[in-house]
């Protein structure tokens, strides 16, 4: 193979890391955290929130992107394998930001011409291409952006997140509204209805196409972390902001993405677990069809006939 078409191919495999494996840790970090790992291996020193989870996402990396696990494992010369893995570093975060520029400029005409179908119409409408009239700019934005804790429909308060008031700061510390289906939230039973919202559903459906180039590497059911994804990019795309930032205004992006994750990879109680198995399921047959329910849901094999005629 040759430079070129190992680039190429790095920076193919580059772009699943924005879908299933991190949307914001750079790629050199994941493996910085390895490398970290194995040099203090024996030292059994614990590890920061912070740390396990880019290890995790670093776990992923090497499931989704192959290239990288010969590379960090390397047979040959220390100093040749670590410019190849820097060589590599980079032509996957090229991969990873492109696809990730790709996803936000395919939702960013795709949010505004769902909202334009709804009814009744917006007014005034939305742009495809500009985002200026998005966020909290606009009411229709703003309801489905606005943090659960407050309510939208009070004129005062709306007013009072516009102009930045310190008492509705919008932060990464509460869920917005379009995390819930139908919007509904109850304190009361707070994880009720959270991450079933319908644009979050066609969300998904719009990336289908990340989705079947995924298949090929074995992809075939909806995994926390490319929910996370999609659920971070349809906050983006509904924000009035033009660009990526980690921090918009008074919201991180990165702590907020980071909240999502480590609510379906830090279950508290096994009754959590349970209900995250559930959500996933959920997700999954609306993904990719309820007929794949074997490959997000296994059989208990064990406890089935063939398994209890072996034993007999």
């Amino acid at each position: 193979m040759t430079v070129a078409s190992s680039a190429q191919s790095l920076t193919r495999e580059g772009q699943a890391v924005r879908r299933v494996v991190t949307l914001v840790e750079p790629v050199a970090d994941l493996i910085v955290e390895y490398d970290r790992r194995e040099v203090q291996a024996t030292e059994q020193q614990v590890s920061s929130n912070s740390e396990q989870r880019t290890y995790r996402a670093y776990e992923k990396l090497i499931q989704w992107c192959p290239s990288v696990h010969k590379l960090v494992c390397p047979a040959g010369d220390a100093a040749t394998a670590g410019f190849e893995v820097a060589l590599a570093c980079k032509e996957l975060q090229k991969g990873a930001d492109g696809a990730r520029g790709d996803d936000g400029a395919t939702l960013k005409a795709a949010i505004a011409q769902w909202l334009n179908e709804s009814r009744p119409a917006p007014d005034p409408p939305f742009s495809s291409w500009e985002k200026h009239g998005r966020g909290f700019n606009h009411d229709i934005t703003g309801k489905l952006l606005c943090p659960v804790d407050y309510d939208w429909s009070n004129a005062d308060i709306r007013s009072a997140i516009r102009e930045f008031q310190p008492d509705f700061h919008v932060t990464a510390h509460s869920w917005p509204s379009f995390l819930y289906a139908d919007g509904d939230y109850d304190p009361t039973r707070p994880a009720k209805g959270l991450f079933k919202g319908k644009y979050l559903v066609m969300v998904s459906n719009i990336v289908a196409k990340c989705t079947e180039l995924l298949r090929h590497s074995g992809m075939v059911r909806c995994t926390s972390t490319a929910s996370s994804c999609t659920q971070h990019q349809l906050r983006f795309a509904l924000s009035s902001c033009s660009s990526w930032v980690i921090v918009d205004e008074d919201f991180n992006h990165e702590e907020f993405y980071h909240n999502i994750v480590d609510y379906f990879e830090l279950p508290s109680s096994p009754q959590k677990v349970a209900e995250l198995d559930d959500l996933l399921m959920w997700w999954n047959q609306r993904i990719f069809g309820r007929q794949n329910t074997a490959h997000y849901q296994p059989q208990p094999v064990d406890s089935l006939s063939v398994s209890l005629s072996r034993r007999a």
